[in-house]
């Protein structure tokens, strides 16, 4: 492989790839500088990278604050912003912009122009001030947090080659560059970019004849364990995505130590250390296949069932598979594909689950006006909010067992408790004796019978979405807790079998 590999690697190959600079900083929602107020949920990002924030829009008091980075220093930073785009995003998503230049709103459409850094200004900012950028709930629809990232004025080149290899990369915000990415390019920025590039070049690099990323016919290798892509030929560059043991890359030239590779998991450039790299035959079909198109288009909120594995092509095969979200994750479902074997799966931000790892809210037998529950005991049993005919949150519930069932029918709020403590005796059960129980600080409790059914918070069970329960529909700590800030007395609870 060394011999084939002795050619120089293109200049434009390096625009791919500009590091880090330290005028430049990429702050994730997941960052503990990151300030969240109200009830925002939890995405999952594409392949290998961070998470993002999301929720149905409200009055603007839900918001998320990127502040600042305390080690920039002042000055004047071009700013962006990214988010997963899709149908029921708000079109009218509104950054609040706090620099030494003011308190400034900028609106973005969220529906458009997903996974890819998106300019909201030049603004000048100062450590130590309170600075930064706030996103409020209100707009009309699905308002996505993500990341926010600085570019300082040493970072022109960087800026120019906006990351969307970053975004497909990882969806880590990282600064990575993308000769593909125009949001913010100009031509005179993508001229520094060029020179920026050319003045990097390594004489001592080298590239495939001819390679074009993406080629089943190019030269392959398999990652021999799990492996750091990174921006840059040098682990001190971003990192863009950590590929699991025996994934496929493609060889596209060498560096110094660093192979300069293509990871059909994402559809990005990057850079891997070539001396944990081993020979490969040419991947799979499905590897460089085009994704399958929809037969049907979903755009609906759902939760995880199970380990819930992502794929980045929908194959049940190990090497598809890039990470695992878990039991009752929230996720936003887009589309319903078929598979080559003619299963079912369902395409969400950052790849596709197989149906089975899917739980998607049954259509109500009618909407009611205001807000209302619907709780469908099929398994596994979930629990919905409407505000009329409008999809606000769902989640897994645990619900009766055999014994001690849910019961059905239409009820509502009778009375709620905070802190809960709850005891059979009251119902004449001794709580020592069979099918007694004595539990104490039950949490966001929401009677809707005079029997004792409640909603609220089960912290002695995982088993969410399952039997498990004297009747009561147990939930996690957050979506016991929104629902409690949500619903109130007299709240419509219809529980169906």
């Amino acid at each position: 492989m060394a011999k084939t590999l002795q050619f120089l690697v293109p200049v434009l190959l390096l625009l791919n790839a500009l590091p880090a600079r330290a005028d430049e900083m990429v702050v994730a929602t997941s960052d503990g500088s990151v300030q969240v107020s109200g009830p925002w949920q939890a995405g999952s990002g594409s392949s290998g990278g961070s998470s993002y924030l999301y929720r149905r829009s409200g009055g603007g008091s839900s918001t998320v604050f990127w502040p600042f980075p305390h080690n920039l220093g002042a000055g004047q930073y071009q700013l962006f912003t990214r988010w997963s785009s899709g149908p029921d995003r708000t079109s009218n998503a509104t950054y609040w912009v706090n620099s030494d230049d003011g308190t400034q709103a900028v609106g973005e459409n969220q529906q458009n122009n997903g996974d890819t850094w998106q300019s909201l200004g030049t603004f000048s900012f100062e450590p130590g001030k309170d600075q930064g950028v706030t996103l409020t709930d209100s707009g009309s629809g699905l308002v996505v947090a993500d990341s926010v990232r600085w570019v300082g004025p040493g970072n022109a080149a960087a800026a120019a080659a906006s990351p969307s290899v970053a975004a497909a990369a990882s969806a880590s915000a990282t600064a990575a560059a993308s000769p593909s990415a125009t949001a913010s390019a100009s031509p005179s920025a993508a001229a520094a970019a060029s020179a920026s590039a050319t003045a990097a070049a390594s004489p001592s690099a080298t590239a495939t004849p001819n390679a074009t990323a993406g080629d089943p016919n190019g030269v392959w290798t398999v990652a021999m364990q799990a492996t750091d892509l990174h921006a840059g030929p040098d682990a001190g560059t971003d990192k863009l995505a950590t590929v699991p043991q025996f994934s496929y890359l493609q060889i596209l030239g060498y560096q110094g130590d660093w192979a300069y590779v293509y990871n059909p998991r994402a559809h990005g450039t990057a850079y891997a250390r070539s001396a944990i790299l081993g020979p490969s035959d040419p991947p799979p079909d499905w590897v460089m296949a085009p994704p399958p198109a929809p037969v049907a288009s979903i755009e609906e909120m759902g939760r995880t069932v199970g380990k819930a594995p992502v794929a980045f092509y929908p194959v049940d095969d190990k090497f598809a598979y890039t990470t695992s979200l878990g039991h009752d994750v929230p996720i936003v479902v887009h589309n319903q594909v078929k598979a080559a074997d003619g299963s079912a799966w369902y395409q969400v931000d950052g790849g596709y689950l197989a149906a089975g790892s899917v739980r998607l809210p049954r259509a109500p037998a009618r909407m009611l006006s205001g807000r209302w529950l619907d709780a469908d005991l099929q398994e596994p049993a979930m629990l919905t909010a409407y505000d009329g005919g409008r999809m606000v949150m769902n989640t897994l519930a645990i619900k009766g067992t055999i014994a001690n069932q849910t019961p059905t029918g239409t009820f509502s709020i009778q009375r709620r408790v905070q802190d809960e403590t709850m005891d059979s005796g009251t119902l004449g059960v001794d709580p020592h004796g069979p099918g007694g129980y004595h539990l104490e600080h039950v949490l966001y409790t929401q009677y809707f019978t005079g029997d004792g059914a409640s909603i609220h918070y089960n912290y002695w069970s995982s088993n969410f979405g399952y039997s498990g329960s004297h009747g009561c529909l147990g939930l996690d700590l957050q979506d016991s807790q929104f629902l409690w800030n949500w619903a109130d007395v007299g709240t419509t609870v219809v529980i169906r079998s």
